[in-house]
């Protein structure tokens, strides 16, 4: 039996705290106009994990083990560990707690390149967009049901952040695949894909205009598009009634962080950043390398402001609904609660067992359990306790930063690899557009020890297309004939859905059988 040890993590590992730790200060000076509220945010990061701004003793009462654990900052976003363990706790919440057992769905809604700037310049209209999917989805869910006071139970999502950290708002939702009504759930028909994007086209653009953020003369050239922009995303078909897991893992997925640090590469010596993803469609690479500068502005823009929300609720999961519904706040005559009025919390050392598999209060010496004996915030003890450990040093001294991850294994660059080697041999400032640069053959790069050997891919195309004839030869098919990444798969007939339920249509799905009453908070 292997016995697995909790290890706490190491924030001066990161790529990300390397450099902000690096960098700040310049990107300070840099900017001309900067956010007061970020200086917070980012000296809180910078101090998560720190032994130097407190911690907490546990100690074994059998063997008189001892261990420290810092303090974290509980910033969302920029702290990739506070941000999954806010994550971690929500998604559980919503999976077991709050997602009332019947089907779900989960639908993507954007908005085209032309107004993202709009919604970068003035982040308070990202509000719109919520009340824009809520507005449209009540409606559309009543019309497909023929439920006219039906409410569904929706939770949306923000995230503002695409590949290589590019700004893109879009909506994540968890849709309940009908409507709640007289005491029943109404499954909708298959369908209607096309109505829904239409309405979410039109109820942007009016919120919008509304909103004076743009003008007649642009909503009629958005309107006049034959390809909107406007788009939907929905998967084959509804989550299952019982699938839980299935629900945590897209509740996961919604509520993830803006970058993930397996994809980061920091060069100290030249104070560039690698990013590496999928292939992006525009620039044929899988990765970008940006200047440490710009990469703190890419991340920061990411972030929501101070007492904004990232996660709404609506219809029977609003909270006026679980209040309403709560059996403590219960009236006579009032029906059956549907869904718990309060999360609660999952304790960081559940957290740490689910995800590693580790109990962190486990004593390594005796197999026994630690127990808490101080908090330690004050300066004068934490220097106290940390010098003879070794761990005290001054505030200003030289960071020590332990290895961040290796450089990535493989390039795919469709520019010559030019971007990829300035990060070893050019200092700051990189040219952040670097697809502006002509186009060069494809080819594969392998990164090894900062040396590139290139290998000729005449056979291969990097986009994954296979044309109906050979790839050097003309051909007169179609474009349209073009197939990508081809495994075989083969869509559905237009408005065509695998049916959910045998026999489809409007199902009777009794709620009182499921009444779920609020678990106590922790």
């Amino acid at each position: 039996m292997v016995c697995r040890r909790y290890r706490p993590r190491h924030p001066r590992a990161s790529p990300v705290w390397q450099v902000f730790a690096d960098h700040w200060p310049t990107y300070q000076r840099t900017l001309a106009s900067h956010h007061p509220h970020l200086d917070h945010t980012v000296s809180a990061f910078l101090r998560c994990g720190d032994f130097r701004a407190g911690f907490t003793r546990w100690r074994c009462p059998d063997c008189a083990h001892e261990f420290l654990l810092a303090f974290t900052c509980k910033q969302r976003g920029l702290c990739a560990s506070c941000h999954q363990r806010r994550t971690l706790t929500l998604a559980g919440s919503i999976s077991g707690d709050l997602c009332i057992p019947v089907p779900h769905r989960h639908i993507v809604l954007t908005v085209p390149r032309l107004l993202r700037g709009v919604f970068q310049r003035e982040p308070t209209l990202l509000h719109e967009l919520f009340h824009a999917a809520q507005e449209v989805l009540v409606l559309w869910l009543r019309e497909r049901t023929g439920h006219p006071d039906g409410q569904p139970g929706i939770i949306a999502a923000l995230q503002t952040f695409g590949d290589f950290l590019a700004w893109h708002p879009h909506l994540h939702l968890l849709v309940t695949a009908g409507v709640f009504d007289g005491g029943a759930f109404r499954l909708a028909p298959t369908g209607g894909w096309s109505r829904l994007a239409e309405l979410w086209r039109h109820a942007v653009l009016r919120r919008l205009r509304e909103q004076q953020a743009i003008d007649d003369a642009l909503v009629s050239k958005l309107l006049a598009w034959r390809h909107s922009g406007f788009t939907l995303d929905v998967g084959e078909a509804p989550l299952a009634a019982d699938d839980i897991a299935g629900r945590r893992r897209l509740a996961e997925y919604l509520l993830r962080g803006p970058y993930s640090l397996e994809k980061i590469t920091y060069e100290p010596r030249t104070g560039c950043v690698l990013y590496r993803s999928e292939k992006h469609w525009r620039t044929r690479r899988n990765f970008e390398v940006f200047s440490a500068v710009e990469f703190i502005a890419a991340v920061l823009r990411h972030l929501p402001a101070k007492g904004s929300p990232l996660v709404r609720y609506y219809g029977v999961y609003s909270n006026k609904s679980r209040g309403r519904h709560n059996p403590a706040n219960a009236r006579p005559g009032d029906s059956a609660a549907v869904v718990p009025a309060r999360r609660k919390r999952s304790a960081w050392r559940q957290l740490i067992l689910k995800v590693w598999g580790s109990d962190p209060l486990q004593c390594p010496l005796c197999q026994g359990r630690l127990r808490l004996l101080e908090l330690v915030e004050e300066e004068a003890d934490v220097r106290q306790v940390l010098t003879p450990l070794g761990l005290w040093s001054p505030a200003d001294a030289p960071h020590r930063f332990p290895p961040a991850h290796a450089p990535p294994e493989t390039w795919v660059d469709a520019t010559g690899g030019s971007a990829a080697r300035t990060l070893l041999t050019k200092p700051v400032p990189v040219d952040p557009h670097p697809w502006r640069a002509k186009a060069e053959p494809l080819a594969w790069r392998r990164f090894v020890f900062g040396e590139y050997t290139t290998h000729d891919t005449d056979d291969f195309d990097q986009t994954g297309c296979e044309w109906p004839g050979r790839a050097d030869e003309p051909t007169d098919h179609d474009i349209n004939q073009l197939t990508l990444f081809d495994d075989g798969w083969q869509p559905d007939a237009p408005e065509g859905e695998p049916v959910f339920w045998p026999g489809g249509g409007v199902q009777e799905f009794p709620v009182d059988d499921f009444v779920q009453h609020a678990p106590d908070e922790v």
